[in-house]
C-alpha cells in the first residue's frame, strides 16, 4: 500500500494565524493593497517573518540587504539576536509586500521611506513602525512593534518598589516643583513617561502639555494636548504663552528644545508656585540633572526649580526555569552582601549534559523561553530628591561625579544598588545586571 504523502506546510503556516491593517489615505487603498499583496506568492513569507519574530517576543526586526543576501536580526528584550539569512530574490520579494502594505513605493531603495500599519497577533494588536533607508551596503529596513495596550499600567507593574513609590507620588503632587524623568536611549522612556504622569493627581489638577504634532506617544488621559509642528521648525516656546493663559496647574514638556522653554519653565516653579515635567534621555538620575543646564538657564534658577529626577533602566527577568546555586563568598563579598546574609542565587536554567545513549537527541529546553533563560523585563528604579547640598552643587561645582558623591551621602540607593536587590530576590541575574550596568 503506497505510503500517504504529507502535505507541504506554507512557511507561515507554522506559526499562529497574523492579520495586518494596511497603510494608505484611505480605505479604497488600504483594500487595494491588501488585495494587491494577497495575491503575491511572497505574501507567505512577509508574514512568516513577522510571526516568527513576535512568536519569540521580538520588538524589533532588523533587515539588511546586500548584493547577495538578507541578514536578519530580532531585538528581543533589549538583546539583538541573529537570525539565519535569506536569500536576495525571497528577501526583495518579502519586502515588496511589506513596502505595500505600508503604502510606500517598493521600487525606492535608496531614499528613507517610513509608515505605520496595523497587526494582529494571538489577540494582540500593534502598530509597526516600518522605516526603509539606503545604506552604503545596500538597504536597511526596521519594523518596530509598540502593542496598542502597554503590559504595564502603573508604577507597581514597571517594578518601583513601594517605598519609593510613595515618595515619588508624593513629590509629584505637592508643588512647587520640577520633575525630571529619564532613561538611556531607548530604554523604555516612553512607557515610564506615562506611566510616571498617570501616577500624578490629574483629576483635582489641571494638566497641560505641548506635543509636537510628529510625536508617536500615546495619550495621557486628563492631560490637554497643545500642539506644535517640529518640522516647520516650531519649538513648545510657540504654543507656551497660549498654553499659560488657561493658568495651569502642571505644565508637561516631553522635549525641551531652547532656553526660552527652560525660563517660562522655570519661572512656572519659582514664581508661580505650581509644578513641570519634562524628560531628558540619560544614564542615571546625575547625568538628567545635569543635562538640565544644558539650555543656557541661570543654573541657581533651574536647581531652585528640580525637586525630583527619576531614572531608569530595563533589566530582563529570570524565566521560571531558573536554577538556585549557591554563591562563593567572593561573589557576595563583590556584591557587598554581608557573609550568611543570602544563602542561595539563581541562575538561567542550565540545561543536563547530553546523555551518550540518547542518539542526535536535543536537551531539553524551556517552551516558555524557548531556552534563553529570562522572558520579560522589568525596571531598575533611581531616584534622586533634590536638597540644599545638591543645589548648591549644581551651580558652583557642576559635575558629574560630585553630584553622584553627594546623592549617594544624602541616602539616595543608586541603579546598582537596586539592581543587587533584583538579583537576591532571585528576580534576575548577575550576568544581566552586569550586561545592563556596562551597557551605558
Amino acid at each position: 500500500m503506497a505510503k500517504k504523502v504529507e502535505e507541504q506546510k506554507l512557511p507561515h503556516e507554522y506559526f499562529p494565524p497574523i492579520t495586518f491593517a494596511p497603510a494608505g489615505p484611505d480605505v479604497a487603498t488600504q483594500q487595494g493593497n491588501l488585495i494587491q499583496v494577497r495575491q503575491n506568492p511572497a505574501f507567505t513569507y512577509a508574514m512568516a517573518l513577522v510571526a516568527e519574530a513576535l512568536s519569540r517576543r521580538a520588538d524589533i526586526i532588523m533587515l539588511d540587504f546586500t548584493r547577495d543576501a538578507v541578514g536578519v536580526r530580532y531585538s528581543v528584550e533589549g538583546l539583538w539576536m541573529q537570525q539565519p539569512p535569506r536569500d536576495r530574490q525571497s528577501g526583495d520579494a518579502m519586502l515588496f509586500c511589506l513596502k505595500k502594505l505600508a503604502n510606500l513605493n517598493p521600487t525606492e531603495r535608496r531614499a528613507k521611506q517610513e509608515a505605520k500599519l496595523g497587526v494582529e497577533f494571538l489577540g494582540r494588536k500593534s502598530t509597526i513602525f516600518f522605516t526603509s533607508q539606503g545604506v552604503p551596503t545596500g538597504e536597511r529596513i526596521i519594523l518596530k512593534f509598540v502593542p496598542k495596550k502597554l503590559p504595564f499600567s502603573s508604577l507597581e507593574d514597571l517594578g518601583m518598589r513601594d517605598k519609593m513609590r510613595e515618595q515619588y507620588k508624593q513629590i509629584i503632587n505637592t508643588p512647587p516643583g520640577l520633575i525630571v524623568i529619564s532613561a538611556p536611549p531607548s530604554g523604555g522612556l516612553t512607557t515610564t513617561w506615562k506611566i510616571g504622569i498617570e501616577s500624578a493627581d490629574r483629576f483635582i489638577r489641571d494638566f497641560v502639555s505641548a506635543e509636537d504634532k510628529g510625536s508617536t506617544d500615546e495619550e495621557i488621559i486628563n492631560v490637554n494636548q497643545y500642539k506644535f509642528d517640529a518640522a516647520a521648525g516650531e519649538t513648545p516656546h510657540n504654543i507656551l504663552p497660549s498654553m499659560l493663559l488657561k493658568q495651569p496647574d502642571t505644565l508637561v514638556i516631553p522635549e525641551i528644545t531652547n532656553v526660552a522653554t527652560m525660563k517660562i519653565m522655570c519661572d512656572h516653579v519659582n514664581r508661580d508656585g505650581k509644578m513641570a515635567i519634562t524628560r531628558v534621555p540619560a544614564k542615571e538620575s546625575a547625568e538628567a540633572l545635569l543635562r538640565m543646564l544644558l539650555y543656557k538657564h541661570d543654573p541657581a534658577e533651574v536647581a531652585k526649580a528640580v525637586t525630583m529626577v527619576l531614572n531608569q533602566r530595563l533589566i530582563r527577568k529570570l524565566c521560571d526555569c531558573k536554577q538556585p546555586f549557591q554563591p562563593p563568598p567572593q561573589l557576595l563579598q563583590k556584591l557587598g552582601i554581608p557573609p550568611g546574609r543570602v544563602q542561595v542565587l539563581f541562575r538561567e536554567y542550565q540545561p543536563p549534559p547530553p546523555d551518550p545513549k540518547a542518539k542526535d537527541e536535543p536537551p531539553p529546553i524551556c517552551p516558555k523561553c524557548q531556552g534563553v533563560g529570562y522572558f520579560g523585563r522589568t525596571a531598575i528604579f533611581e531616584l534622586l530628591v533634590m536638597n540644599d547640598q545638591l543645589r548648591e552643587a549644581l551651580v558652583k561645582t557642576p559635575k558629574l561625579e560630585v553630584i553622584r558623591q553627594i546623592a549617594r551621602q544624602t541616602g539616595t540607593k543608586m541603579i546598582q544598588e537596586e539592581g543587587i536587590l533584583l538579583v537576591v530576590k532571585g528576580v534576575t541575574t548577575v550576568n544581566e545586571l552586569q550586561r545592563v550596568l556596562q551597557a551605558t
